[in-house]
């Protein structure tokens, strides 16, 4: 096995804490003995991304080195992601703050910090995720639903369907189906750039509606029928 040149390691660590890397012991609930992960957290970031789980600090700062090269080499028509868990930071479950900020009573503001607590929130460069489960909502013999609030973090508005797909194939899965949903006016709500996705639990749930078989062509492919098409991205 080669030696380990540990200037290298460590001129490497150094340039990922310039860019707002550390590690620490994995936050939160799932918390293991010897388990660490790597922290991102930049100027202009509303919350720390946090990384996947690893046994060791040095294979933490692997992840972290892997995660930063990611993001410097995405084009700009890439997939949203890679994502990773996320913690919201203790103002975002305050309910004084919640109160004052929004201008909603203290048990309207409870509710909501309820609701947060019911969910799991995803980072990417460039996305965030907030994915609350619903029961069976269309019945047990459909399973349950993972309500997907996507938003992009520099709040713009969202409205590539390739990039919802995309996250929905992350966090959920590629054979996993969802749909979003056009509600009638008196009960739409519009009030941000926050889009959602709601996507079956089980993979073996078919919605009865929309193609049967699977065709993704490219620019040329398209051309020759008189059509418009971008060439797929990537794995897709």
């Amino acid at each position: 096995m080669d030696e380990i040149d540990t200037g290298t390691v460590s001129s490497a660590i150094n340039a990922l804490q310039a860019q707002g890397y550390s590690v620490r012991r994995t936050p939160g609930p799932q918390q293991r003995e010897q388990s660490f992960a790597f922290v991102l957290h930049q100027p202009g970031m509303p919350r720390a991304l946090v990384g996947p789980a690893r046994s060791t600090v040095f294979a933490a700062w692997a992840s972290a080195q892997e995660h930063a090269e990611q993001a410097e080499g995405a084009p700009a028509t890439a997939n949203p992601g890679p994502f990773f868990a996320a913690e919201l930071p203790a103002a975002a479950l305050d309910v004084s703050i919640i109160a004052s900020r929004f201008g909603v009573d203290i048990a309207t503001a409870e509710r909501q910090v309820q609701q947060l607590r019911q969910q799991s929130v995803f980072l990417s460069a460039t996305h965030q995720v907030n994915v609350q489960l619903i029961k069976a909502p269309f019945g047990q013999d459909l399973g349950d639903v993972a309500w997907l609030s996507i938003k992009r973090r520099d709040r713009e508005v969202i409205r590539d369907w390739r990039d919802l797909q995309a996250i929905k194939n992350a966090i959920v899965g590629p054979e996993h189906e969802g749909f979003e949903l056009y509600p009638a006016e008196s009960r739409l709500v519009d009030t941000a750039n926050q889009f959602h996705l709601f996507v079956f639990m089980d993979r073996r749930v078919r919605m009865p509606v929309g193609f049967v078989d699977r065709e993704v062509t490219g620019t040329a492919e398209a051309m020759a029928v008189g059509a418009r098409q971008r060439e797929p991205r990537e794995g897709a």
